[in-house]
């Protein structure tokens, strides 16, 4: 991994796993955080591969969500 790469790391703030939201498919809850796939599915997410988006939104209810 380059060293600009490790700037755009984030963690998933359900299970703490690294993702980089530029590039895995996660879900955003705010500005600042995010949830990783597994999490967000779990969580009753639904995604839509044709149309590359969440069909139905994570229950997020109980995550400190950030906003800008």
């Amino acid at each position: 991994m380059h060293r600009s790469e490790t700037r755009e790391l984030t963690r998933c703030a359900d299970c703490s796993a690294e993702l980089a939201p530029a590039r895995d498919r996660g879900y955003a809850c705010g500005e600042e955080a995010f949830l990783c796939f597994d999490c967000a599915i779990r969580r009753g997410g639904r995604w839509d591969e044709v149309h590359d988006r969440w069909e139905a939104e994570p229950d997020v209810g109980d995550l400190p969500v950030t906003e800008g």
